[in-house]
């Protein structure tokens, strides 16, 4: 009984392979003492992922940080610190796993990234 429509399936391109394996491989060269609880990826196009917003009417501005895996609350006190901003001008949105800080700061937030390897 031969099922023609049952074909095995092609090979995955090399992207998807990359994009795949290079989370596991950093894991693996980087030593758990140095390793910091939080990493942050960079986009597609090899840029932070910082980005400003305007609301109310541009009277409310804020920089979004996006990207984050790991424990984020670690790297909310990190940028607190470094940014040397109050506990609640550094949100947390837990559904989207995105950092909100009040003001406009994305060139403190980029040279902390630069700062720390990200």
């Amino acid at each position: 009984m031969s099922l023609p429509f049952l074909r095995p399936l092609a090979l995955p391109r090399p992207s998807n392979l990359r994009s795949f394996l290079l989370p596991i491989v950093r894991n693996l060269s980087t030593t758990t003492a140095l390793a910091k609880p939080y990493r942050i990826t960079r986009t597609a196009t090899n840029g932070m992922p910082v980005y400003l917003l305007s609301k109310r009417g541009g009277n409310l501005k804020q920089t979004k940080l996006r990207r984050i895996e790991g424990d984020i609350n670690v790297l909310r006190s990190d940028l607190q610190f470094a940014l040397g901003v109050e506990e609640k001008d550094v949100v947390i949105n837990q559904l989207t796993k995105h950092i909100i800080v009040r003001g406009h700061k994305k060139q403190e937030l980029c040279k902390f990234l630069e700062e720390h390897k990200f």
